[in-house]
């Protein structure tokens, strides 16, 4: 049975094309919930059997997710704060997104479950372009190099899975870590004042 899946998967991967991983990508950016190891994990291993350039699969995967958050970014920025603005929780979520949106976007990605929801806030608190593309296209790199990593070195068995899954658990562990730290300096600074 998961032999079988492995095959579909692979299968989902090679025809996908660079296109179709750009495609994918740009739904997984978005608020739709779909798990990204699907098609990065197989495309990483079809590179790995040089079917596939790594490179370009990483431009594509990264530049996708970029394009999704921009998706969110652009429908919550007109169409959210058209209807809600004077709502409080959008005060509220704006005033600490002015403060602290810059490491909220660039960790957000790196969190499993959460990368795709970080520009809904971003778009609410009209966060600078400037600032939203890169920090977001970074840590997409990051995410889906990562990810297409995982398939190549490790393959598109049940252990690429297992790292996928222990790789998350890090990324996740280095969000805390780097959220702690930010909020003891911020918690620092503010006593100072």
């Amino acid at each position: 049975m998961l032999h079988s899946i492995i095959d579909i998967l692979l299968h989902f991967a090679q025809s996908a094309g660079y296109f179709g991983v750009y495609f994918y990508m740009l739904l997984v950016g978005t608020f739709i919930p779909i798990p990204s190891e699907i098609l990065l994990i197989p495309s990483g291993y079809l590179a790995s059997l040089g079917e596939k350039s790594f490179s370009i699969l990483l431009l594509s995967g990264a530049l996708g997710s970029l394009s999704g958050a921009l998706i969110n970014y652009f429908l919550s920025r007109t169409l959210v704060n058209r209807f809600l603005r004077d709502k409080p929780v959008i005060q509220k979520v704006s005033i600490f997104f002015r403060e602290h949106g810059a490491i909220s976007v660039f960790l957000a990605p790196l969190t499993p479950g959460m990368g795709q929801y970080i520009s809904i806030p971003a778009g609410l608190s009209h966060m600078p372009l400037k600032k939203f593309i890169p920090l977001t296209f970074t840590a997409n790199i990051i995410w889906v190099g990562f990810m297409l990593l995982i398939g190549y070195i490790f393959g598109e068995g049940q252990s690429a899975h297992k790292s996928a899954a222990l790789f998350s658990l890090l990324l996740f562990g280095f969000v805390i870590l780097s959220v702690s730290v930010y909020v003891f300096r911020e918690v620092k600074k503010a006593k100072k004042i």
